[in-house]
């Protein structure tokens, strides 16, 4: 599995901060950098607002994390993942399988 993970990412983790208007501004900090195996998963095609929307959605394997953050995003190649769901897929600690979606910008 470490052979697998090729592509360098970073971590970000979101902070939030009041705006002038009584809501919030979200912005996000680097945690780490890591590596990272990644492979699509699927795409996913469907119809919002008459227009067509495309989501692409990816499996992404790290070293594990025991305090992996709630709510992340990771970087890579310029495109932002954000991840969905994170599981430990054989309780050994080892890896974390991390399931995102592609954001577009």
């Amino acid at each position: 599995m470490i052979g697998h993970m090729r592509n360098r990412v970073g971590l970000y983790t979101p902070t939030e901060a009041p705006d002038d208007f009584g809501g919030t501004v979200t912005s996000w900090t680097f945690q780490k950098a890591m590596w990272a195996g990644i492979r699509p998963k699927a795409l996913t095609e469907r119809l919002e607002n008459g227009r067509l929307s495309v989501t692409q959605t990816y499996l992404v394997a790290i070293r594990y994390l025991p305090t992996f953050p709630e709510r992340a995003r990771l970087l890579w190649k310029g495109r932002i993942l954000r991840v969905v769901a994170s599981s430990d897929p054989d309780t050994r600690g080892e890896r974390l399988h991390l399931i995102c979606e592609e954001e577009s910008q």
